[in-house]
């Protein structure tokens, strides 16, 4: 993000406000991240909003309440103020979000993602993902020649998954006999 820029190019979504609480302006949020070091004091956090993006907002105070944070945010100090952010997506920039390990992959990157068979062709694009014990499934949605929406469910695995390349933005799979044949009605 440059200076006097508050424009961002990829939001990373880390929460959604729930409501105000309080009477000094207090949010409370749903998190939407693995990472409570996201709401520590002094963070930064930015908000969706129909009228255009708001912030960045610097965290004065947080605490976890069962499953959500109750934030304080500078410069909101009233519950007037804070009803402004109601039901609004908490978001922090890419550049914002600490970098994984080799072979590890936050959701945002690939969701969106085309998957390719292992011949080449275009199976569809990551539409969601779910855990499956330690392991997630990518929901992958395309459609046939014919115009017909085509739902797979692949196991992200050492025996499914091929190559994962968030910079050149695809994911190939390795042949799926039984599930995906290569045969099948898919677009070129």
């Amino acid at each position: 993000m440059r200076p006097g820029n508050s424009r961002i190019e990829k939001k990373v979504i880390v929460g959604t406000v729930v409501k105000p609480v309080g009477l000094r302006g207090e949010l409370k949020i749903k998190p939407l991240t693995d990472n409570p070091e996201r709401y520590a004091p002094g963070g930064r956090l930015w908000f969706t909003a129909p009228g255009g993006d708001k912030g960045p907002f610097t965290i004065a105070d947080a605490f976890s309440h069962k499953d959500d944070f109750k934030v304080t945010l500078d410069g909101i100090g009233s519950v007037e103020e804070a009803e402004e952010f109601r039901g609004l997506e908490v978001f922090v920039p890419e550049s914002d979000v600490p970098p994984l390990p080799e072979g590890e992959y936050y959701h945002f990157q690939i969701l969106g993602l085309p998957v390719y068979t292992h011949g080449g062709r275009l199976l569809g694009t990551v539409e969601d993902i779910f855990p499956a014990g330690e392991k997630d499934v990518y929901v992958v949605r395309g459609r046939g020649k014919a115009g017909e929406v085509k739902e797979y469910l692949v196991p992200v695995n050492e025996d499914t998954v091929r190559e994962i390349d968030v910079k050149g933005g695809k994911i190939t799979l390795y042949p799926m006999d039984d599930y995906i044949p290569e045969d099948e009605d898919l677009k070129p």
